[in-house]
Formats: C-alpha cells, sequence, structure tokens
C-alpha cells in the first residue's frame, strides 16, 4: 500500500550534509518525494511503499550525518502527490536566523581516506572537505550560509568541483567550502620577516624539515594561529617556553592517531569518544607512566593535553612528523593571531618560520578543552567544534547582550529561547582582548541580526567588561552578582528554575556587600538568591600580588589562625617570606591597607599548596591549586576537622582547624601528598555537612555545583559522591565551562528573569 509521509527534523541539520543523506537513502529505498531547508530545520516528504517508509525512516533516525544534532523529529501523514522521482528542493531559507550554522566540523574520515589516496585527485590537498566536515563559522561573513558569503568567495570552482558541488549523490554536493589542488586554497612558506621563502616547491614539505630540525613553525589553522614544534624534541620545547615566557604551563599535544595518544595517555572509552568527536577538542588525559615524551610538555602535572588533526593540513603534517606540540599563536592572555599582519607578532619573536594560506580567517576561535571524570564532561574551554551552537533558556524575551566576566571571558547572545556564546575572548586586562570583544560584540550580532534590548554585566564596577556595558546603547542594563550568574548557568543547563542551593567557589567575585567573595552557597532561584553559607573571611594583603604570590596568603590565613604562634610556623614553612616581609605584610593586613576581605576558595587552595612547597610566583591562572590537586593522594583519607559557625547569618565554614592540623602534620613528618588528599577531603565534608544543615532549614533537595575550583575533578567526584549519600540530586556543568567561561549564560537567563518580574 502506497502513503506519504512528512517528516520534520529540527537541531543541528543544516550544513552538516544532511539533505544528501536523504537522498541517498530515499533513492536507495525507491521513494518519491523531495527534501529541504526550512528556517526550523529540513522538512523531508517520502512516498511509497509501507515497507520501503519504515525502513527509510528508521534508518534516517538512527543513521544521521554524524556531524549532525537532531533534537525533534516528526513524522506524519499528507496526501498522496504522485512524485515519480526523489529530488532535493530549493531551500526555504537555507541558514536561516532560527537555525544559525553549525560550528567548525574536524576533518571526516572520507576526506582523511581522499588526501591519503594516491589514485585520488585530492591526495595531498590540504583544504579537502566535504558537507559533512570542514569550516563553518571561521569563513561565514554573512548568512544564509552560502559560498558567495563565505571566504571561499574568491576561489572559482573549477569543472570538477562544480560536478561535485550540484550533484545530490555527491557526498561534496552544497558544500560551501569544497575546493581541490586546482581551484581552492594553496599554502606558503614565510620566513622571519614575513616574506615568502624563495626557492620551496613544496611549502608542506618543507615546513615538515623545519619541525624535524628543531624549529618552532606558526601554523595558519582554522580559527587563528597555532604555534608548533616537535613534541619528541625537549630542546625545542624549552625554545617555545623561552620564548613564550610559559614556564611551566602545560603545552597540548597533537598526535596523528587515536593509536599513538594510547601509547603515551590512559584513555577511557568516554575519552576516546571525546577525541573522535567532530568538535575535536583537547582532551585532558592521565598521562602513562612509560610515555617517552619530554617532561618538559607538563613538567607539573600528571596530565597531558591530547588531540587528533582536525583539519587535513593538520593531518598531512602529522603523518610526516609525528605527535606536534600544538599551542594557541598569540601573546599570553591576548586573542589568536589570524592573518599575516598580526602575524609580525609572531614570527621572530615566537616562531622561525611561518606556513600559511591564502584562505581568510574571517572569525577567530581557539580550540576546546575538556576533561572528563566520573562520567562528567568539564569544559575548560568552550570554543571551536561548539561555538556557535545554541543553548536553550528556560525563558524567551527581548534580546539580550551578556558580558560575561574580565578574566577567560566570552559574551552571549540571546534570540528568543535561546542563548549563544560567543568563543573564548580571554583576560580583558589587556587592550588587544578587550578591542576583540567589542569587535566581537559588533561581528556576532550583525551576523545572527540581533540587536541587544537588554545588557547584562557583572556586579563589579571596575571590570572593563562593566564599562563596556555602561557605554553599550541598550534600554536596560542588569547587573548580575558573579556567583549568582555561575549558579544559573548551571541551573539553565539542567533546566532548573530553583530556588536550589548552589556552591560556587571560584577565585574572587565583587559581592553586594563590596567584599570580594569566592566560597559561596547560595540559595537560588533564576531571578534573585540569598548567601546562606560562605567560607570564613581572610585578607588579601596586596590584593592581585596575593593571587600571584600564594605564600601572601598562606602568611594572611597563618595571622587570622595563629595569633602570636603565626611567626614561628611562617619561619618553617614559608621560608620564602622575609621576616622583613611578614612584618610588613602583617601591618597591611592588621591596618586594612590594600588588603581586601575575601571568601575566596581559590586563594585557600592557594594558602595550603604555599604551606606545602609551592612558593614562587603563579605563571599562570590556578596553578598553585593544579599544584595541589596533582600531589593529593586520592586514597580515602580521613578529613581533617573544619568548624560550622551558625550563630549569624549567612553561617560562616571555617577551616582555621583545619590549617592548624595541616600545621601538626606537617610537624609530624607527614608526607604532603596525604596532607593534599586529607584537605580536599576536608573541603568536600564541610560543604556536604554545610548543605546537608541548610536542608533542614530551607527544605532544598538539589545542589548545583560551580565556579573555578570545580574543574578541579578530585574535588568534583567527592562533592557529587558525598552530596548524593546524604541525598541531594547534585548537577553541574556540561555545556559550559564552570569557570567565567561560562557566566554570561547565566547573566543573560538572570536578565531574562528580572525582566519578567
Amino acid at each position: 500500500m502506497k502513503r506519504r509521509i512528512q517528516i520534520n527534523i529540527a537541531g543541528r541539520v543544516q550544513g552538516v550534509g544532511f539533505r544528501p543523506t536523504v537522498y541517498r537513502h530515499a533513492t536507495a529505498a525507491g521513494l518519491a518525494g523531495f527534501v529541504t531547508n526550512t528556517p526550523a530545520g529540513v522538512l523531508v516528504e517520502a512516498e511509497g511503499e509501507d515497507a520501503a517508509l519504515a525502513a527509510f525512516s528508521a534508518l534516517l533516525k538512527a543513521q544521521p550525518p554524524v556531524q549532525a544534532r537532531v533534537e525533534t523529529f516528526a513524522v506524519s501523514d499528507v496526501p498522496l502527490r504522485g512524485d515519480t522521482a526523489f529530488v532535493i528542493a530549493p531551500s526555504q531559507g537555507s541558514g536561516d536566523l532560527l537555525i544559525g550554522i553549525p560550528p567548525d566540523l574536524a576533518m571526516c574520515s572520507d576526506c582523511a581516506r581522499d588526501i591519503r589516496d594516491t589514485a585520488n585527485r585530492r591526495h595531498g590537498y590540504a583544504f579537502t572537505n566535504c558537507t559533512c566536515c570542514g569550516p563553518r563559522y571561521t569563513i561565514v561573513r554573512a548568512l544564509p550560509y552560502d559560498r558567495a558569503q563565505t571566504s571561499m568567495a574568491a576561489f572559482t570552482l573549477c569543472p570538477a568541483c562544480q560536478q561535485e558541488y550540484t550533484s545530490p549523490a555527491d557526498r561534496r554536493f552544497d558544500a560551501q567550502p569544497n575546493a581541490c589542488a586546482a581551484c581552492g586554497p594553496a599554502l606558503r612558506l614565510l620566513d622571519k620577516q614575513n616574506m615568502p621563502v624563495p626557492d620551496v616547491a613544496d611549502p608542506l614539505a618543507a615546513a615538515v624539515d623545519l619541525l624535524r630540525q628543531g624549529r618552532v613553525l606558526a601554523l595558519k589553522s582554522l580559527g587563528g594561529y597555532h604555534l608548533c614544534c616537535d613534541a619528541t624534541d625537549a630542546a625545542a620545547i624549552r625554545r617555545l617556553r623561552e620564548r613564550k615566557h610559559r614556564p611551566t604551563k602545560p603545552f597540548a599535544v597533537m598526535f596523528p592517531s587515536l593509536e599513538q595518544i594510547r601509547a603515551h595517555c590512559e584513555v577511557s572509552p568516554e575519552e576516546e569518544a571525546a577525541l573522535a568527536d567532530p568538535s575535536a577538542p583537547i582532551v585532558i588525559l592521565r598521562r602513562r607512566a612509560d610515555s617517552a615524551l619530554p617532561a618538559e610538555i607538563s613538567p607539573d602535572t600528571h596530565d597531558l593535553g591530547a588531540f587528533l588533526p582536525y583539519t587535513p593540513l593538520h593531518l598531512l603534517l602529522l603523518d610526516r612528523t609525528g605527535p606536534l606540540i600544538m599551542t594557541s599563536g598569540n601573546q599570553s592572555e591576548e586573542p589568536l593571531a589570524v592573518d599575516e599582519s598580526e602575524l609580525t607578532q609572531l614570527l621572530g619573536t615566537f616562531a622561525d618560520f611561518a606556513l600559511v594560506h591564502n584562505r581568510p580567517i574571517v572569525r577567530r576561535c581557539d580550540d576546546s578543552v575538556l576533561k572528563l571524570s566520573g562520567g562528567r564532561r568539564i569544559l575548560i574551554r568552550r570554543a571551536r567544534g561548539f561555538v556557535p551552537g545554541a543553548i536553550p533558556l528556560p525563558m524567551r524575551g527581548p534580546p539580550v547582550l551578556a558580558l560575561g566576566g574580565d578574566l577567560k571571558n566570552v559574551f552571549a547572545l540571546t534570540r528568543q529561547q535561546q542563548a549563544i556564546l560567543s568563543p573564548h575572548i580571554g583576560n580583558l586586562a589587556e587592550f588587544a582582548s578587550y578591542s576583540f570583544l567589542k569587535t566581537a560584540v559588533a561581528d556576532l550580532a550583525r551576523l545572527l541580526q540581533i540587536k541587544p534590548e537588554i545588557v547584562a554585566h557583572d556586579l563589579h564596577p571596575d571590570y572593563a567588561s562593566t564599562q563596556f556595558a555602561k557605554e553599550f546603547p541598550a534600554h536596560t542594563h542588569i547587573a548580575v552578582q558573579h556567583h549568582h550568574a555561575h549558579i544559573v548557568a548551571g541551573m539553565v543547563e539542567h533546566n532548573l528554575r530553583g530556588p536550589v542551593l548552589g556552591i560556587a567557589l571560584d577565585g574572587m567575585g565583587y559581592g553586594t556587600d563590596g567584599t570580594l567573595w569566592g566560597g559561596e552557597v547560595l540559595l537560588a532561584d533564576l531571578c534573585t538568591f540569598h548567601r546562606v553559607a560562605h567560607f570564613k573571611a581572610a585578607r588579601l594583603p596586596g590584593g592581585d600580588e596575593a593571587t600571584r604570590h600564594p605564600v601572601r596568603t598562606a602568611w594572611s590565613q597563618l595571622v587570622a589562625e595563629f595569633g602570636d604562634e603565626a611567626e614561628a610556623v611562617a619561619a618553617e614553612f614559608l621560608p620564602a617570606l622575609t621576616e622583613i616581609e611578614r612584618g610588613t605584610l602583617r601591618t597591611m593586613i592588621q591596618q586594612g591597607v590594600r588588603s581586601p576581605w575575601t571568601t575566596s576558595a581559590g586563594r585557600l587552595f592557594d594558602a595550603v599548596a604555599a604551606l606545602l612547597g609551592f612558593q614562587g610566583e603563579v605563571t599562570f591562572e590556578g596553578e598553585a591549586a593544579i599544584h595541589l590537586q596533582m600531589l593529593a593522594a586520592t586514597a580515602p583519607l580521613p578529613p581533617y576537622p573544619f568548624e560550622l559557625v551558625r550563630q549569624r547569618d549567612p553561617w560562616v565554614i571555617s577551616f582555621g582547624p583545619t590549617l592548624r592540623a595541616i600545621v601538626q602534620d606537617l610537624r609530624a613528618g607527614t608526607p604532603p601528598a596525604a596532607i593534599a588528599g586529607r584537605f580536599h577531603r576536608t573541603v568536600a565534608a564541610a560543604l556536604v555537612e554545610t548543605c546537608a544543615a541548610l536542608r533542614m532549614r530551607y527544605a532544598r533537595h538539589e545542589v548545583v555545583l560551580t565556579g573555578g575550583v570545580m574543574q578541579n575533578d578530585f574535588l568534583l567526584d567527592l562533592l557529587h559522591t558525598g552530596l548524593q549519600a546524604r541525598g541531594f540530586k547534585v548537577h553541574s556543568h556540561a555545556l559550559v565551562p564552570p569557570n567565567d567561561g561560562g557566566i554570561a549564560l547565566g547573566q543573560a537567563a538572570v536578565a531574562l528573569a528580572k525582566f519578567f518580574t
């Protein structure tokens, strides 16, 4: 019996090869009808025998293109039309604003085979792609996403590529970046003076030779430049560290294959799936003890950030070189370099040569970074492969621009019931990053045709993002407390409206009382919050100087908890501070001179790290806390004592007893690993006990875990386990980072909630 069905499919279904896939499945099943893009997604109508329709529908639902993300798949019957063939019909608003465009997609296995196949016309071609893979977000100038509106517009398709582009049966049908060596982008090798290296017939082969010689190469990638060198060459890695003034922060390593990653790292099935995902993020893995890679890659951790080649150019390089250090091509905390004019800041300073191409990068986009723990995904940086994927909001409303924070800045724009987050912008204290923020806001708003009516920003009056917000023309400006934004971001991810108990642990954020918060338990809903508990406040002598020098934070904690005994303890365990320095800092603490109060969890971790030996200057954010986590024994040691002071509102969680016990253990010669492990368990136990007591008061059973400290997967696992054992439903981040890279999502939701109250 013949019938006709209509299938409406929504999600990430445009620009990922969905229509050619439908066409191939339908023609193979002998069906007639059509497939088209619509403003809402993809529309399919097919007619034929019942069995063929059922098989077609099941196959399409079970095996969409690998890069597609199907959110709804609705099948209904419609009247027969008597079609005799199946066609790809003209789009009804392809690339419509409701759909947007997909993120950049990692090279697919079919294209990898093409460039490795000596008989294929794309053998060795560094810009091979198809409808299932390749650049999207980083090359589009305007919507709809058509070739004429991308940076590929300057490259006229040759007859062979044109045939692929217009043939519905071809996997390169309607692939906007389609090209080959005869008609597409090409490579060049540049020297330190940003000039072409003479007499180079094969720039790729010459670049491989340079890398083998230990040179540092600037590589024009998908969303900006990488700096790369041989990951097996310790001397080359040391040179790159010296040039970037990056003494200890780990470098990421790109490996040619999953097999090579396994040779150097422990890889779980979940981590393997993340590495092979079309987003192709850097995945932080446990390094194998028998790995032969130099310790210089990650001197102070047991981890290694690994990822796979996500463009043909990467694959062609690594097939010949083996693993390469692949780090962002920028000055520290500044935006990625994206073109040859910005390349001048890299050449001669960081890189010896540059391998570039002539396809313009329209939009900067750094590599994404994540790790997996306890079956949970922790995003450290959300960028390439994820941006500009939309995140559903709990309500729709007028368009919002949420400007995030000043560190790890990411902004968000909302459209109806979606939030679109920008890629990583950087530290707004750097002028280049602040300029990038301003241009990126204007660019993304133009691309998505969004005119913000509400601007949400951090409560801190001195943030650069706050200043930008005040200057931005909009009907309404809403200040959102930092930790409330953190917690609401987690609520949005899990579709919670609250109130919930939110645990926000981070470095510092401006509080409603004018002090610096950072160890917070809030009772929060989307619109409001009540501070119900926090870590005991301590002075931060020198402000940002204390953040850079953990011994200052440790000394402040000792002065607060040990009184007259502090001198003797510091003389034993803080040798980096001289007696004169201690005296000066004590005066600052006692008089409150350049010594703001803070409840920061991050600074508490810094203090303990200093007591256990980390007494140098912090060279990257979170370095001391990472050191403490790497040191910590994960064995189930008992927690130290702590105190929950309930005589005031909000309650105070005091780790004074913890610090006294740590000093006793240090004097007793207890191994630092055991002390670090017990400290982590103490923080978790204190927060679990606090939430359990607060539940008696507020009858809340759901807890959201957030803040930069939640990147510490050891602590995060302890909190999940401890809270779940006490009957709580526990939520942590998976769609946005727990650090400040996620707060724009929370700011946007709070702004919409406040707008409707």
